[in-house]
């Protein structure tokens, strides 16, 4: 006789022990074993389920009968729409509760004329991420995000969120929405993004990165930015396309960040020596935007690398779309003396990539491994012939593990 038979109640696991137990299934990425482990009982279904159910393919809550889809569009927590065919699936879902969503990515959505995008099933209490690729407009999608979701942390719009663009109803959603932290503006935005929307940014209490895609033009930077008081005060991470010319303002009201990427158009002002005054940086990405005459770099403009002695990761490359050409990028009196002189100004480098045209030789790459013997990267342009490596004692890099050069020369049996 069985302990149902005998009236004895069945042992049941406590639930934070079989929360454990699941979540150690979940850690194993199984999604077979955590399946079979649903079809235990009732009473594993559900935490079960919330493992599986935590990010699926869009795709897969449409595969359900209609009555079951509020069951488990509940417990998703993470959402992409990967592809412009997903979009598809907004307005099936429009009357379902995502209650436990924290993160929304819409790829570009491409509806019939007249249809509507249907977003707010999505913009819950819980939501921390909102991603929009842009593509078809969703006109009340700002009002939502600043009125349901305090929990806002990151906001990417690739595009504008609304067929017309009303700067002040995005400065009132900036404004109200004080938990911002990561902020992204991209391409769609080259002919709507207003000096009022940039000074909004600048002054986020909590912004810690902003990307801004479009360049922006000297005018606009110079209205917004010349006075540096209380601008930026926690930002650290910078993402921004500028011309030559504005370089030097917008680091006046940025000194406190470490993590810089920057393309910049035009050579009129020495970006180098622009970037003094952000001394806290400690990766700084560079690519300049010049396809008539280029530019040089500058003996001071070197010089001033040495000011930031925090520095594990440069990048200085023209920027094109294979790659491919260099000669826009120039500082021909950098020779092997020179360039061991930058290095020694920068201790703490760790990675390097320097496709400027100059005269260094394989003494200087060699020279590294005495000098930066932790370094993982380096990608040099020049021709360099490799012949002293042939009979080099031991690694020259130790701890390399990634070596690029524009075109190495190998001879004979030494190669």
């Amino acid at each position: 006789m069985d302990n149902t038979e005998r009236g004895l109640d069945v042992p049941h696991l406590p639930p934070e022990i079989l929360q454990m137990i699941i979540k150690c299934l979940a850690d194993t990425h199984d999604d077979k074993t955590l399946l079979r482990a649903a079809l235990v009982n009732k009473e594993w279904l559900d935490p079960a389920t919330d493992f599986l159910w935590r990010s699926p393919p869009p795709g897969a809550l449409a595969a359900l009968p209609r009555p079951r889809r509020q069951y488990y569009a509940a417990k998703i927590t993470e959402l992409y729409f990967r592809h412009i065919d997903e979009g598809k699936y907004h307005s099936q879902y429009k009357n379902l509760q995502f209650t436990r969503l924290t993160c929304i990515g819409l790829d570009q959505v491409r509806l019939r004329k007249n249809q509507k995008l249907f977003l707010s099933q999505y913009i819950q209490p819980r939501l921390e991420s909102f991603s929009y690729w842009g593509g078809h407009p969703c006109e009340d999608a700002l009002e939502r995000l600043e009125s349901d979701c305090p929990r806002l942390n990151d906001f990417h719009a690739i595009e504008p969120l609304e067929l017309i663009f009303d700067a002040e109803k995005l400065n009132k959603f900036l404004r109200n929405r004080t938990s911002l932290m990561n902020v992204e503006f991209g391409r769609g935005w080259e002919y709507s993004l207003p000096k009022e929307v940039l000074a909004q940014l600048s002054e986020l209490e909590n912004l810690q990165r902003l990307d801004i895609v479009p360049f922006l033009k000297p005018l606009m930077v110079r209205e917004v930015w010349s006075d540096p008081e209380n601008k930026f005060k926690n930002l650290r991470i910078l993402h921004i396309r500028l011309p030559s010319v504005s370089v030097g303002v917008l680091a006046a009201c940025t000194p406190l960040v470490d993590t810089l990427f920057l393309e910049v158009k035009g050579s009129e002002q020495d970006v180098l020596q622009a970037l003094e005054p952000m001394q806290q940086l400690r990766h700084l990405e560079l690519e300049f935007h010049n396809y008539d005459g280029g530019v040089q770099l500058s003996v001071e403009g070197i010089k001033t690398l040495g000011k930031l002695p925090d520095l594990e990761i440069l990048l200085i490359r023209p920027w094109t779309r294979t790659r491919a050409y260099y000669n826009n990028l120039k500082a021909s009196w950098l020779g092997d003396d020179e360039f061991a002189d930058m290095m020694s100004s920068l201790p703490k480098l760790k990675s390097l990539v320097f496709h400027v045209e100059c005269s260094i030789t394989l003494k200087s790459i060699t020279s590294l491994g005495k000098t930066h013997p932790d370094m993982y990267c380096c990608d040099l342009h020049g021709v360099f012939v490799l012949d002293d490596w042939s009979v080099a004692p031991g690694p020259v890099l130790p701890n390399l593990r990634r070596l690029a050069m524009d075109a190495p020369d190998l001879r004979g049996r030494t190669r």
